[in-house]
């Protein structure tokens, strides 16, 4: 008896201590907005939208005036999620099979999780909508996500713009009410509350579908900009939603001061990318040439971190050359988790709390191919100190030329052949282009039915939006890798399962690998069903609907979506 007393005893109190442990952990919050341009804060000198919450909290904040981002969605969230530049995880584009991260990068979700945390994400995901890519299999618990990669795109839910939209929560659509950052926000408030009162720590990635197009009028915002006597242009509803933006994270700090959760809690907030193609007068005195992917006005975004216990000593501007692949390694640091070895950004802990012990030689290389095949040099720019070497040819020093207008590479040889080696030693380091193509797997256990998505086709076209789908002359093929023998069921749709509309076509036929079927259809169905007899394997998938009575679609175009199911 005595035995088993001190057996419960023990098991109460280390039970009790692992508790104490894990609620101890800082709880991490990461806010992502969408194309949020660094000159579309009043701080840094925008004279038409007001910020004025973003602009405190870049006051209290540690505020990194000099990070960078991969230009465009997918590039910039793989940075930020594993710390690596995004080529390594086979990313260098938002549409076309290159917009997935690989299966074998690990998430700082899959990290914290395994540490203990609870984690969610809300919003924008853009990394792979399939298995093994959507999130619920990159280790978040809760996931509250609209489809695509932006709102109204072909993966999301078909008529879907940022009001009153449908989610995906947990794998099953719900219908919200209201504007999507205010949705958004709201869902992430009510999960770190019910997080509060558990012994797991959180981890809350909220990552927004604004202020990227399409654009919707804020009503609220859009009242007060003309209030303030904006002018109602073109821009009225970008301007509202960068406004309807800054009062929501003024309400999510509210929150967490409040609640009690902002003494322990890190808070990361960042635009995903720079902004070179909106159109709207947002750069900074006109000194940017619009030039595109490759020089500073792409990749420079705003970035602020906040962790009381640290950042309270050091608050303010930090000039330090920064980037989104320094987020991963600065969280995992400040709590305490050994970060993998293979990462390339470094921990910014240092910075937060002005220690002199930072690496001031260190480079930043951002590359962006936006094409399915990575090139090398496309696109790229290597980052040191005031020294820009763009596409490997040129050079700009941006302490004497903001704008990147004078070439100076003939004048400093050896800075061109520095910053040379550096890429050279990175690209060389990138595993083969081909194992980097991302595989949809079809019959794991883990996900028996999936839906495959056109936006995903890694070779032929690229479609992008619902509005292409009234197109019947788009074609490509899927990477599909066979995870068991045997029939599976596809069921091929040219519009979404929510959208009952006809194909149009009198025949629809399915390829993979050297297995195919044909099955001939009404014009007026809106999916076809075939099957096929598998071996385990990774091929090439192919659909193909047929009308003959059109000349636009003599040769066949491909289904938008597909649904596998294994059956056997």
């Amino acid at each position: 008896m005595r035995y088993l007393l001190v057996l419960t005893v023990t098991l109460l109190f280390f039970s009790c201590a692992e508790k104490t442990v894990l609620k101890s952990k800082p709880n991490v919050l990461v806010i992502l907005i969408d194309n949020q341009g660094y000159y579309e804060l009043s701080r840094n000198g925008n004279e038409i939208v007001q910020t004025p919450r973003i602009d405190a909290l870049s006051t209290t904040a540690v505020n990194f005036t000099d990070f960078y981002a991969p230009p465009f969605c997918s590039p910039s969230r793989s940075a930020l999620l594993t710390g690596r530049y995004a080529l390594r995880a086979g990313i260098h584009n938002t549409v076309g099979g290159v917009s997935i991260l690989h299966k074998d990068e690990i998430t700082m979700a899959d990290i914290l999780k395994k540490e203990g945390y609870s984690t969610g994400v809300f919003g924008k995901w853009h990394l792979g909508s399939s298995y093994p890519y959507a999130p619920k299999f990159r280790g978040f618990d809760e996931v509250f996500v609209h489809g695509g990669g932006g709102v109204s795109q072909l993966g999301d839910y078909y008529g879907n713009n940022h009001i009153d939209a449908t989610y995906s929560h947990n794998g099953k659509f719900v219908k919200s009410n209201g504007f999507s950052t205010d949705v958004l926000f709201d869902e992430a408030i009510k999960y770190m509350d019910g997080k509060k009162r558990s012994d797991e720590p959180f981890y809350c990635y909220l990552t927004t579908p604004a202020v990227h197009f399409p654009t919707n009028r804020h009503p609220e915002t859009t009242r007060r900009l003309l209030d303030r006597g904006v002018e109602d242009s073109k821009y009225m509803a970008l301007y509202s939603m960068i406004e309807n933006v800054d009062d929501n994270i003024g309400k999510i700090m509210d929150y967490l001061e409040s609640s009690g959760l902002k003494e322990n809690t890190i808070v990361v907030l960042a635009s995903d990318q720079g902004v070179n193609d909106r159109g709207a007068p947002m750069h900074r005195s006109g000194e940017f040439q619009n030039r595109g992917l490759s020089f500073d006005e792409k990749h420079h975004v705003y970035c602020m971190i906040q962790y009381p216990k640290l950042t309270d000593k050091n608050p303010g501007d930090n000039d330090k050359l920064t980037g989104m692949v320094d987020v991963l390694p600065t969280i995992l640091d400040i709590c305490g988790i050994e970060e993998p070895l293979n990462l390339d950004g470094e921990s910014l802990k240092p910075l937060l709390v002005g220690s002199s012990d930072w690496n001031d030689e260190r480079k930043l290389i951002v590359q962006c191919p936006r094409s399915r095949v990575r090139k090398k040099w496309e696109n790229t720019a290597v980052k040191y100190k005031k020294w820009r070497l763009v596409d490997g040819k040129e050079l700009y020093n941006i302490e004497n030329d903001f704008g990147q207008k004078t070439d100076v590479a003939g004048d400093y040889p050896e800075i061109v052949k520095e910053l040379t080696n550096t890429y050279e030693t990175f690209w060389n380091s990138l595993a083969p282009a081909e194992s980097l193509i991302s595989a949809h797997i079809l019959g794991a256990d883990e996900a028996p039915e999936i839906r495959l998505v056109g936006m995903d086709w890694y070779q032929g076209d690229a479609p992008w939006t619902q509005q292409g789908l009234v197109n019947r002359k788009s074609q490509g093929k899927w990477r599909v890798h066979i995870e068991n023998d045997g029939k599976y069921q596809f069921e091929l749709r040219r519009y979404p399962r929510e959208k009952i509309m006809p194909i149009e076509a009198v025949s629809a036929s399915i390829k993979i690998g050297d297995v195919e079927a044909k099955v001939d259809i009404d014009k007026a169905d809106s999916d076809a069903i075939l099957y096929l007899e598998l071996k385990k394997g990774s091929y090439d998938m192919i659909t193909t609907f047929k009308d003959p009575e059109h000349t636009e679609s003599k040769d066949g175009w491909g289904a938008n979506f597909v649904h596998v199911s294994y059956l056997d």
